[in-house]
């Protein structure tokens, strides 16, 4: 089902004809549930549900789409209650992009996922899910296509993790960060039926997400004492270990996507949202590292080029832009681009956010290395905003000027396709 999106003004369409043809596509959630495509450059959307909402047997809710790294597939949950909100049956599924080769790997009342993590091959989906009647979260492995092909892997409270770049392998943070209660441990997981579980033995830190470098062969994790928290690149076969930067409080990091450069969030706290100071070093230690002078951040996210990034400070009401809703009882975001090798800064832009960015800032640093709110080619952003009116649309960004944000369509939660 293809429609034309309702672009506002004659700039919009200007500045939306700026994208390129490798732009690729966004996955959003639409004020009424359902998941839908749309394509920036032309307003062409495409719906992947229909039923969400309320309905006669209780309501069917859509949550979480996740791109696959070849764009060729979504993963999402679809949670179906009764007319009392008792849990009928949480599922998670596949689509293809045209709608097409849809698949339930996933069923049942015993779990509700609730994020999904592709691996680099685009082959599996591991998944985080609430198990129910338990203060525990259980991450798991589906096979992309297979109906019913899924296995435990780990599980605890809190779970992080990423993908080795073989698609067979996770390193996982299980029972870490600043209210840990023991049990804390850094694993290598085989993600086949065999679910080996492997223990890497280091000392603890308050941090969330390990960071696997792009060749697989080291990844990054924290270590925490009185004075503040190591970040240490280590081998994955553990032949080596170095400290490669320090800081006061918990670490949020993220290696760019060449790996040759990492960000770094020292925070106080880290929930319900972190609040800290961002830092960009170079792994190599050849050059001084860059920090920013905005405090407190509250995430970033790198682009895919790896030569910039995005940061996000809290704004107050001023210089927002009138398409945006005026509020004393609204926050205010500001989005920022920051040159990694040289550190200089630029307002992207103002604006007051969704409950959909606002689910996604305590976690930023396990989401982007699942989802990305740039474009492929690195020259546009986007994010959701409350409009004028105070509903939730979606909007596009230049993200090497201070341009004034188009507006692309009603929605929350939205991601870009890798590709």
């Amino acid at each position: 089902m293809l429609c034309s999106c309702q672009i506002r003004g004659a700039r919009t369409s200007v500045f939306l004809r700026a994208l390129s043809p490798g732009s690729g596509l966004i996955c959003y959630l639409a004020p009424e549930g359902n998941i839908k495509l749309i394509d920036p450059r032309t307003g062409h959307q495409r719906a992947l549900t229909e039923d969400a909402g309320k309905n006669a047997d209780g309501a069917v809710v859509y949550a979480a789409p996740t791109w696959s790294p070849d764009a060729s597939l979504i993963a999402f949950a679809r949670i179906s209650v009764s007319g009392d909100s008792t849990l009928n049956d949480a599922s998670l599924y596949t689509v293809a992009i045209d709608g097409k080769r849809l698949s339930r790997l996933l069923s049942g009342t015993r779990l509700q996922p609730f994020y999904f993590f592709w691996s680099p091959d685009s082959r599996r989906v591991s998944l985080l899910s609430q198990v129910r009647g338990q203060n525990a979260l259980e991450l798991g492995v589906a096979t992309a296509g297979a109906e019913g092909d899924y296995h435990s892997l780990d599980g605890g409270a809190p779970v992080y993790w990423d993908w080795l770049a073989d698609g067979r392998t996770v390193v996982a943070h299980i029972n870490g960060g600043q209210n840990a209660k023991g049990d804390e441990r850094l694993s290598v997981l085989k993600v086949d039926s065999s679910s080996v579980r492997s223990d890497v033995n280091v000392e603890g830190g308050f941090f969330q997400a390990p960071n696997i470098s792009p060749d697989g062969k080291s990844f990054v994790y924290a270590s925490s004492s009185e004075a503040g928290f190591t970040l240490h690149l280590r081998a994955l076969d553990g032949s080596t270990d170095r400290g490669i930067a320090s800081g006061e409080g918990g670490a949020f990091f993220s290696l760019s996507s060449n790996g040759k450069r990492l960000a770094y969030l020292s925070a106080a706290a880290m929930q319900p949202f972190p609040l800290g100071k961002l830092t960009i070093v170079d792994v190599d230690g050849n050059a001084k590292a860059r920090r920013v002078e905005d405090a407190p951040v509250l995430a970033f996210f790198w682009a895919p080029n790896g030569r910039s990034l995005a940061y996000i400070v809290p704004e107050t009401s001023g210089n927002i832009d009138p398409q945006f809703l005026h509020s004393d009882e609204t926050p205010y975001l500001r989005l920022v681009g920051c040159d990694a090798a040289t550190g200089r800064t630029w307002t992207i832009a103002r604006f007051p956010p969704t409950r959909g960015i606002f689910s996604v800032l305590p976690f930023f640093d396990q989401f982007q290395r699942s989802a990305t709110i740039w474009s492929p080619d690195s020259r546009f952003i986007l994010f959701t905003a409350l409009t004028e009116d105070g509903s939730p649309g979606i909007f596009i960004a230049r993200a090497d000027r201070t341009v004034t944000p188009r507006f692309l369509t009603s929605g929350d939660y939205a991601f870009w396709s890798w590709k």
